[in-house]
């Protein structure tokens, strides 16, 4: 029962954070062009070009995005990709060469289509291309990072897992509370109970984690105390 908790991910947020995020780059795009497009001479038209690029770029995404909705999937189970799900994944993967911002998103977004197929090893594979992006957001190489854990939170090297965590796990970092849940069940996947229950008891206390997380490490304390010791 406590695996069934463990393996919820805040998905909601995460997904409404990523299109909030590709919203921002194909504006910003965008605007550069636009400002661009201020000039003279042969610049008007490298920003014109420009500019209708990132339009393109950016409604390939929004379209793959509706293609490639997975809502029906409850978290934790697999299911064959439909139809507009490969469309989704071959318009995705034309966006592989472009800007870091879409290139970055995209890659998640394919990621998360393999997941969601049961296609592990190619959603890892992704997951490792963003962490490793030096020009990605570093905010999406650190969830592509936390993915990568925790796809692998069961049979993974632990040691491995803790050093990609330990990155993930400090004062302000954006996925911290997240990177703790997921030390907690390396704890008790190794038997250290106490050490589970102690950083689940931090999350409880940390208002700078979403509530949902916080509740949700409450509700795996209240399990583990109830079971027998």
């Amino acid at each position: 029962m406590a695996d069934d908790i463990f393996r919820e991910v805040d998905d909601d947020m995460r997904m409404e954070r990523l299109r909030l995020m590709a919203r921002r780059y194909v504006g910003a795009a965008v605007a550069v062009a636009v400002v661009a497009a201020a000039g003279v001479g042969g610049w008007q038209y490298h920003a014109w070009r420009g500019r209708q690029d990132a339009q393109a770029w950016g409604a390939t995404y929004f379209a793959a995005l509706h293609l490639a909705d997975t809502s029906h999937i409850a978290p934790g189970e697999t299911s064959a990709l439909t139809p507009q799900q490969k469309d989704a994944m071959a318009r995705l993967a034309t966006l592989d060469n472009v800007p870091s911002g879409l290139r970055t998103l995209s890659r998640l977004e394919r990621a998360a289509l393999l997941a969601s197929s049961g296609d592990t090893k190619g959603a890892l594979a992704l997951w490792t291309q963003v962490s490793d992006d030096q020009a990605a957001d570093p905010l999406l190489r650190g969830l592509a990072s936390l993915l990568w854990v925790q796809h692998q939170i069961d049979d993974g090297d632990p040691a491995v897992l803790r050093s990609r965590l330990a990155t993930l796990d400090g004062a302000g970092k954006p996925w911290r509370g997240l990177a703790q849940e997921s030390e907690a069940m390396l704890d008790l996947r190794q038997g250290r109970v106490a050490d589970a229950r102690r950083k689940l008891s931090q999350i409880t206390t940390q208002i700078d984690v979403p509530e949902g997380l916080r509740s949700r490490a409450g509700g795996m304390l209240q399990t583990l105390n109830a079971a027998p010791s």
